[in-house]
């Protein structure tokens, strides 16, 4: 989303080429948002953390309206929004980031698994 924020600033700044990048950019994080989604909804599923759903669900809503506002160009929406958007992901990425997962959900090691086990050899 940084780099979203450096083609606006390009294109405001006069270099009219960075807008489509921009909104190609756009396009893909909307993607990614979600994939988010998804992933939050398999994690909640599996028992995780009840609030990282719903916030990933807003994300991609809003991320949907910033696209409706940059089409429309309504600038004055569009950057607030995007200034917005850009502190939620920041804060959404390291609650991620930071919440624990739940208890049996830790990645394990087929070849320590494996060497724990003792079974007799016939």
């Amino acid at each position: 989303m940084l780099i979203q924020v450096a083609f606006a600033g390009g294109f405001l700044g006069g270099h009219f080429d960075m807008l489509k990048m921009h909104g190609i950019l756009g396009r893909v994080i909307v993607v990614a948002a979600v994939l988010m989604a998804v992933a939050a909804f398999l994690v909640r599923r599996s028992g995780g953390p009840k609030s990282v759903l719903p916030a990933s669900v807003v994300v991609l809503l809003a991320l949907i309206a910033q696209m409706a506002l940059g089409l429309n160009r309504n600038v004055a929406g569009h950057v607030l929004l995007g200034v917005i958007l850009v502190s939620a992901v920041a804060v959404l990425s390291q609650r991620a980031m930071t919440t624990p997962l739940p208890a049996g959900t830790a990645p394990t090691t087929p070849g320590r698994d494996e060497a724990a086990r003792t079974e007799p050899v016939t």
